[in-house]
């Protein structure tokens, strides 16, 4: 290991040195002891580390030495949480026979993974000491972990202690950030920085709060102080390869990428979706679909939760701007796959509908968009579903859409101006006139009236080509396409 470990913690240090001892003890096939307890801390030292694996390893190790002890089950069930492993973690609270208010507290966490959250407050009811520093902070974090930090804060009211220590502190910026509370979160990320310079996941936590409020150079600069500590911290690497991605510096970002892989964080189709995406966002389409197309191709697609579903519409949107008649029935698989994944995904309703009409299946294509409205009826689809008429040519159903979005909310933003363009794609010039007035900053007279008389000789794709000429300095509410 290369951590330097003279700028580390006591406690972290002697982790780096129990994991060195522990790790030398199994290359020599030598017997190790530790404590439970120690075997516990261990472990959750690997998993913060992303090596689960070897977590895995340490618990079982330590379960040979120590069997059926109740603090490196509890661990073993927090490792099979980490792995998203529901069933195995239950099994292993099934093998716990002692009681205890860190069992109760796994015990509530269960509940809460099986969708029964009331019972999981029933349960917390039964602590011995429930309102007790380290319960708070245990309690607190179950919440934050499956997502519900608004009950994390019911439960930090009651802490009665020290509000500079390091354990609240930490506590407080973790709680901050899963908010997107990130001004607040960096507060505290800084005491505890002053507290403790270089640990390495105080300045991870700080360097993640830039990134979220988009201060991509001084999330660099705070995954930097974080790996000088230990430059072997994979989450590091990965945060600053997203900065620098974000950065549209791609040769920096796929080297932290890599060593993101190298340290655990990630794996090679995780970074192969985050190129993608960078691709994406800078309107690299064939690139963008050569990455995506890498993750479609193996098996590890399926274990990208909240991003497998994605995958597929973004290869799809890819292969839109490469060709949508060309590459339309795979398009239409593509979102397929998606939906059979996330049935409230729209932009594969969206796409696999212009595949649709692409190919002359335009009732399919439209049947397909009126599906996505059935199950997300909002204003917000049926715009969308108005830019996809408009960009298949359909402009008679592009107005209906936006009508739809009129009826639904009056107050949908940059409405009138949505209207204004669609009733030009019709050449209705009177209501078009109407809704340019409506708008904030109306389009002049001039522009409209030379805009009627040259709409009189387009066909629908020349009069797309036109509008998007003459409205180009007007903002992104006159673009007419997706």
């Amino acid at each position: 290991m290369t951590n330097n470990k003279k700028l580390q913690s006591d406690s972290d240090r002697q982790l780096i040195e129990m994991a060195e001892s522990y790790e030398a003890a199994k290359a020599e096939n030598r017997h190790f002891y530790l404590d439970p307890e120690d075997f516990a801390d261990l472990a959750e030292w690997y998993s913060r580390r992303n090596n689960f694996a070897k977590a895995e390893e340490v618990v079982q190790y330590g379960l040979s030495i120590h069997p059926g002890n109740t603090s490196l089950l509890i661990e073993s069930a927090y490792e099979h949480l980490d792995r998203a492993d529901r069933e195995g973690a239950r099994e292993i609270l099934g093998q716990i026979e002692e009681e205890g208010d860190d069992v109760t507290i796994l015990r509530a966490r269960m509940l809460i993974e099986f969708n029964r959250p009331d019972d999981a407050e029933l349960e917390l009811e039964t602590l011995e000491n429930k309102y007790s520093p380290n319960n708070i902070i245990d309690v607190a974090y179950m919440y934050i972990e499956t997502g519900s930090p608004e009950k994390a804060g019911e439960w930090l009211e009651h802490w009665r202690w020290n509000t500079d220590s390091t354990e609240y502190c930490a506590l407080m910026a973790d709680y901050h950030t899963a908010l997107n509370n990130f001004k607040e979160a960096i507060g505290y990320f800084n005491k505890l920085i002053d507290l403790n310079p270089y640990s390495t996941s105080y300045w991870y936590g700080l360097g993640r709060c830039h990134f979220a409020l988009k201060q991509y150079d001084k999330a660099i600069d705070a995954c930097d102080y974080a790996l000088v500590a230990d430059d072997e911290y994979g989450e590091a690497y990965m945060l600053k390869g997203y900065a620098y991605s974000m950065l549209n510096n791609n040769k920096k970002a796929q080297e932290n990428y890599e060593k993101a892989i190298q340290y655990n964080a990630m794996s090679p189709s995780l970074m192969h979706v985050m190129m993608g995406i960078n691709k994406l966002e800078t309107c690299e389409w064939a690139e963008a679909y050569e990455h995506l197309n890498k993750v479609i191709k193996c098996d590890e697609i399926n274990h990208l939760p909240g991003f497998n579903s994605s995958i597929y519409t973004d290869a799809a949107l890819c292969l839109k701007y490469l060709g949508t008649e060309k590459f339309a029935p795979l398009i239409h698989q593509y979102c397929d796959k998606a939906l059979e994944i996330d049935r409230f995904n729209l932009d594969a309703y969206l796409l696999k509908g212009l595949a649709d009409i692409a190919q002359g299946n335009e009732k399919q294509g439209i049947d397909t968009w009126e599906e996505a409205a059935r199950l997300m009826p909002y204003g917000d689809t049926w715009m969308a579903i108005s830019y996809y008429g408009m960009e298949a040519g359909l402009f008679d159903y592009s107005l209906k859409a936006v009508l739809k979005v009129k009826e639904l909310d009056p107050a949908y933003p940059d409405l009138n101006e949505r209207l204004t363009l669609a009733y030009l794609l019709v050449k209705d010039a009177a209501h078009a006139d109407y809704y340019n007035q409506l708008c904030p900053n109306p389009l002049p007279q001039n522009i409209m009236d030379e805009i009627h008389r040259m709409m009189q000789h387009y066909d629908n794709n020349d009069c797309i080509q036109l509008l998007k000429e003459y409205l180009k300095d007007y903002g992104e509410a006159y673009n007419p396409t997706v």
